[in-house]
């Protein structure tokens, strides 16, 4: 699931420049990124929170709480589960349109959360959120779309539909997944 958000994310990254020419005489050249209204919203630090799986209703199937990890133990007193908690993925988005996020995991040989940093373009076009992943390995998608739910201040919900490639970690009512992240 974290590959999904994680690659979804990423994807989110394009970023749209446009050309204007001034009307003064001089024929002077300037270049214009206009940044549409719920843009500004976006830029800051933001903390995945959870990942909702949705039915069609768009009714909560479950709930994921992101980089929670369980360690399973055969020891000679029976089996224990042992719960580890890495920080939550953390995003900066750019108001040049980039983005760095870093996105934590428990490693099991080192015994510790391991970050992960990957870099991208975001862009928001009306109700449409893209990421594309700068540091894409092969096989993986590099752009992911979105549909935004919610953009405040605080607050920033994005629908994606869930794919056939991850449709089996989900019950079989689930449509789409949803990814709450809140604001540092």
């Amino acid at each position: 699931m974290k590959k999904i958000l994680l690659t979804a994310l990423s994807s989110i990254a394009l970023c749209l420049s446009f050309v204007a020419c001034s009307g003064d005489d001089d024929d002077s050249t300037s270049v214009v990124t206009p940044t549409p209204p719920n843009s500004e919203k976006l830029i800051g630090k933001w903390t995945y929170v959870k990942e909702l799986a949705l039915d069609a209703g768009g009714k909560v199937v479950s709930v994921d709480s992101l980089n929670q990890y369980y360690i399973i133990n055969f020891g000679p007193n029976g089996v224990s589960i042992d719960s580890i908690s890495c920080s939550s993925s953390i995003i900066d988005f750019k108001a040049d349109g980039t983005f760095v996020e870093t996105d934590y995991s428990y490693n099991e040989k080192k015994g510790a959360c391991i970050p992960d940093t990957v870099n991208g373009k975001w862009s928001i076009n009306g109700d449409t959120f893209t990421m594309e992943n700068n540091d894409v390995e092969e096989g993986e998608e590099s752009i992911v779309i979105f549909t935004i739910e919610t953009l405040s201040d605080n607050v920033f919900k994005i629908d994606i539909p869930l794919s056939k490639d991850f449709a089996s970690d989900y019950k079989p009512n689930v449509v789409k997944l949803r990814h709450v992240l809140e604001r540092l």
